[in-house]
């Protein structure tokens, strides 16, 4: 049986350190990886994703955008103001409900599986982006939330 490669890359996001409102940027556009995929314009599927609060904030829904360039989103901790030109960077997004979270005392967990979603680099790169949003209005430190994406190559 012929298996495809899998790979498994933590982002740590960065982060405002204020209180959020609801419906705000939780995290602007950031890197996944420089070499991501295999190559310049190569794919990779996306096919879970665990996302770790190590501030342990209240469960609410999170949206995870993936982009195949470092366009902006909008200001962290602020609404999404994103140019429709840039919008045509999105190549999906991933919604982490309320009910998904874990709460294991000092921090929450939630793990999406059979997301499947493709990810395609642009044909100069070997890069992939990130972007977040809240529905919850939490106060986060710098780098207190992780995510954990699960890749195939392809």
């Amino acid at each position: 049986m012929l298996y495809k490669d899998a790979n498994v890359i933590d982002v740590t996001l960065s982060l405002d350190t204020s209180a959020y409102g609801a419906g705000d940027v939780l995290a602007d556009t950031q890197i996944i990886a420089t070499q991501t995929v295999r190559g310049p314009g190569a794919s990779a599927k996306l096919v879970s994703m665990t996302v770790i609060d190590k501030d342990d904030q209240a469960a609410a829904v999170m949206d995870f955008y993936f982009l195949d360039q470092n366009v902006s989103l909008g200001t962290e901790n602020d609404v999404p103001s994103i140019s429709d030109a840039n919008a045509l960077s999105i190549l999906g997004h991933v919604t982490v409900a309320a009910a998904d979270w874990k709460d294991l005392g000092g921090c929450k967990v939630a793990t999406i599986e059979n997301i499947n979603l493709m990810l395609k680099a642009r044909s100069t790169s070997e890069a992939l982006y990130i972007a977040a949003t809240t529905a919850g209005t939490p106060t986060q430190t710098a780098s207190g939330i992780v995510v954990r994406l699960g890749l195939e190559q392809q």
